[in-house]
């Protein structure tokens, strides 16, 4: 039944659809204890970004009480698929602990991408992609680790912070190119490809405990605020403090194969310890304790007869002209077409339900 247009109620029917993309989310993958020790040294760490070798030498206390539990983390994964079981993996990772606006991008090995900026006539796509065949993308320019991963420890009360994945897509270019444009890049590459013209996004509340795994070459953004893609402007400055309400504490982290050079420039196996920290006997909780995540789709919407679905969604893109793939500092994409921007509002400010929405090219 529709309802009428003076209501300002917008329902929403959310069914639960199989997806064909490369993304999964769990919670309950840490207990509360370790993301407090988590916590704790991941303030310490900083943004520079660090990497170490794996599977772990468990006899071998060098590592950091991150890489220690970063590398339970994946061999807890693995330990369900025999194609990755054991397999020697470099670990690149980060961490943050505020709620920032973060624009959309791929993550890429940084320090070749700006020597490639710099001495363009240095680097040959043929010969980095004989080199690094598992990760370099003719396509895009750029090499790109397998999976990226997010692990948040702590969410503050006020935080509508996801993350927003574009499953399939690389750059801003990406989200703006012809279906069948789309398809061939995929299909040469070896990806998933989407069968229509619709832009699948996915939006991921950050919950405490909870990991999202998602393909290495996938965009993906945090927006602040949480509804910035549908704001003319933004008034003011953001608040960070206190902590309790604004931070967003987190843990990103890229796997890149072993058998190729780890990301340039990127520290290696610096075997820091603990620093002081004591590791807790419980590094994360075994797979089986893990709480998959459903992906709801939000496939039936029931609006007001004044609704709009022709509503524009303009989607910050990070970086040069070359990363962005497009010479624009935003894409312009158009609302789902069933519930517009209300569909899209409301999955932005969830707080646990993950949703797949359909955006659209104008």
């Amino acid at each position: 039944m529709m309802l009428p247009a003076s209501s300002a109620i917008v329902a929403y029917i959310l069914l639960l659809a199989p997806l064909t993309i490369a993304l999964s989310v769990w919670d309950g993958v840490i207990g509360s204890d370790q993301r407090m020790a988590l916590h704790r040294y991941a303030s310490k760490a900083g943004l520079e970004h660090k990497s170490f070798s794996r599977p772990l030498d468990r006899s071998n206390n060098g590592n950091n009480i991150i890489e220690r539990t970063l590398d339970a983390i994946l061999t807890e994964i693995e330990s369900k698929d025999n194609n990755i079981h054991g397999k020697q993996q470099y670990v690149e990772y980060w961490t943050r602990q505020e709620w920032r606006h973060i624009e959309a991008h791929s993550d890429v090995d940084e320090a070749l991408a700006k020597m490639h900026d710099q001495n363009p006539s240095l680097l040959v796509d043929d010969e980095l992609e004989s080199k690094f065949s598992a990760t370099y993308s003719n396509t895009h320019g750029f090499r790109f680790p397998s999976n990226g991963h997010v692990l948040y420890l702590q969410v503050g009360s006020g935080v509508k912070g996801p993350t927003c994945v574009f499953p399939s897509r690389s750059s801003g270019g990406d989200l703006l190119q012809s279906n069948e444009h789309q398809e061939k890049a995929c299909a040469t590459e070896g990806g998933n490809h989407q069968n229509n013209g619709d832009i699948k996004l996915v939006t991921v509340p950050a919950v405490s405990g909870r990991l999202l795994r998602f393909d290495g070459q996938d965009l993906h953004a945090v927006p602040r605020p949480h509804d910035l893609w549908m704001l003319p402007f933004v008034k003011g400055g953001a608040e960070y403090k206190p902590e309790e309400v604004w931070g967003r504490s987190v843990i990103l982290f890229n796997v890149w194969p072993g058998e190729e050079d780890p990301p340039l420039n990127v520290s290696l196996d610096s075997n820091e310890g603990g620093e002081g920290e004591a590791h807790t006997n419980e590094l994360c909780n075994a797979f089986s304790e893990w709480d998959e995540v459903d992906v709801v789709q939000n496939t039936q919407i029931e609006v007001p007869d004044t609704q709009e679905s022709n509503q524009s969604v303009k989607v910050w893109l990070l970086g040069n002209e070359r990363r962005r793939g497009y010479p624009m500092r935003t894409a312009n994409l158009l609302s789902p077409a069933h519930g517009g921007r209300d569909s899209l509002r409301k999955a932005l400010s969830e707080k646990s339900l993950v949703t797949e929405l359909l955006l659209r090219q104008q």
